[in-house]
């Protein structure tokens, strides 16, 4: 299924989009991004991601109205190992990959993974997903879902339409969001000054590798970066996150924002 053109987009009072727009390339934008989609649909929770391969899934963001800790499980659960699992990653990597953009649709009972099914939507409460797919102009492929809950029950097909009409405004503010959130908005040589500020136990090397992390860099980018092997980054990474007590970039992002 293909993105529906501008043309055939539904309209949103102002003010959502508005808060939407003020909020690229900072951290509340998947917040305003969920809050601007409720208005077509009953939405549970939204996930992003980028993936320079299909082995590296980067985490963008996730919230979740119900219970962050929902949204949040399922995201440590997936990046964990059930990445791997996702149909969507078949459509961006061993099909051809993504020509423009593409809708997808999974419900919870369509998914024959037990782990997968289990930890991603079983135990984060969610009943089925509505995926934006495509690529970045720097050819990243990524993925925007949208999340109806158990309790409410899976979206129906006119929610689905509805907020389906949403996309190209969602893919507008997603590509900008990538760009400004990995390239631009977050600097890694400034980002450092408030890594050690808020983490003074790294060292000097952590710090620089949890900048890059902060601004969304796969372990290959900060290694060209600093000048350092992928290696060394993983491993300085790893004592970063053991000296912060966190287990995932995720948990680190969110202990980052919370200060």
């Amino acid at each position: 299924m293909q993105a529906p053109d501008d043309a055939t987009c539904l309209s949103a009072p102002p003010d959502a989009l508005c808060s939407l727009v003020r909020q690229v390339g900072k951290p509340a934008f998947v917040g305003a991004l969920l809050a601007s989609s409720r208005v077509f649909a009953p939405v549970e929770f939204v996930s992003i991601f980028l993936y320079p391969n299909k082995n590296t899934p980067i985490f963008v963001g996730t919230e979740g109205p119900v219970g962050r800790r929902y949204a949040s499980s399922a995201a440590d659960h997936y990046m964990a190992r059930h990445y791997r699992d996702d149909p969507n990653l078949g459509i961006m990597f061993e099909h051809g990959g993504v020509d423009g953009s593409r809708i997808t649709y999974v419900s919870r009972d369509d998914i024959p993974t037990v782990g997968y099914r289990t930890w991603c939507y079983d135990r984060a409460h969610i009943a089925d997903r509505l995926s934006l797919v495509g690529r970045t102009e720097r050819g990243l492929s990524f993925s925007v879902s949208f999340y109806g809950g158990r309790e409410t029950g899976v979206l129906s097909e006119s929610n689905r339409r509805a907020l389906a009409a949403f996309f190209p405004i969602v893919r507008a503010v997603a590509l900008r969001h990538f760009e400004l959130w990995r390239n631009g908005g977050i600097d890694p040589v400034t980002t450092r000054v408030r890594v050690l500020e808020r983490f003074p136990m790294l060292s000097p090397r952590e710090a620089d590798v949890a900048a890059g992390v902060v601004a969304g860099m796969t372990a290959e980018e900060i290694g060209g970066w600093l000048g350092i092997a992928p290696t060394s980054v993983i491993t300085h990474r790893k004592r970063a996150y053991e000296r912060v007590a966190v287990a995932n970039q995720r948990e680190f992002l969110r202990v980052f924002y919370g200060s």
